[in-house]
């Protein structure tokens, strides 16, 4: 586990014990002082405690620490904010190596366009899921559903389009389609059941997304 917050290290006890567990085999240490070192960390920041270190810092400690020991899954919740770019596509890299050599990884982002650059596959949240090829990003119209195709929009590449509204809390789910209020193509159909199907090789929630790709 890549944990979201900082504050999972434990504050009485210094970074590279932490980071080492268990382990206090020569072979632990050097392993620890490899992954300190590829994510610039110097050696003396192994005898730091957490409240000693910055929050970038901090992150690439939590990222030392999932890539210890004989890892087959990694689960990175929010694993790079408070990171310099460099530092943060280093670990979308390590990621990617690590899928790569028949591995897992779970990766939790706002950042979609770092995920976009090493996933496989992505699902978008909205009070539930989509899923799409990360090719399916190359164009608005291989992409599904109608947030998704939004969020595309919003993405800076792409214009920085916003739509307007939120998304809904859990008590207060409208009918049907949780994206209905904010869609363009919504009627009144929406509001029935919307069952989930497979559509261009990815899952969607939306009666009115097509096969037809349409090229330009």
């Amino acid at each position: 586990l890549v944990p979201q917050s900082v504050n999972y290290l434990d504050p009485l006890m210094k970074v590279g014990k932490q980071v080492r567990g268990t382990e206090r085999s020569k072979h632990a240490l050097q392993r620890q002082r490899e992954l300190f070192l590829s994510y610039g960390l110097q050696e003396e920041t192994e005898d730091l405690y957490p409240f000693e270190c910055s929050g970038g810092m901090s992150r690439r400690i939590l990222l030392s620490t999932a890539l210890m020991g004989n890892t087959r899954l990694l689960i990175a919740d929010e694993p790079t904010p408070g990171m310099e770019l460099a530092m943060a596509k280093k670990a979308m890299e390590d990621f990617r190596k690590f899928a790569d050599a028949g591995n897992g990884v779970l990766l939790i982002t706002h950042d979609i366009e770092l995920a976009l650059e090493v996933a496989d596959r992505i699902a978008i949240f909205y009070a539930g899921t989509t899923e799409a090829l990360v090719s399916d990003f190359q164009s608005e119209e291989r992409l599904r559903h109608p947030y998704t195709k939004a969020l595309w929009r919003a993405m800076p590449g792409n214009g920085f389009q916003v739509i307007p509204g939120n998304q809904p809390y859990v008590k207060d789910l409208p009918k049907g389609c949780v994206f209905g209020p904010r869609c363009p193509q919504f009627s009144k159909e929406c509001e029935g059941e919307i069952p989930e199907r497979v559509v261009r090789c990815g899952t969607v929630r939306c009666i009115k997304c097509s096969e037809k790709i349409v090229r330009k």
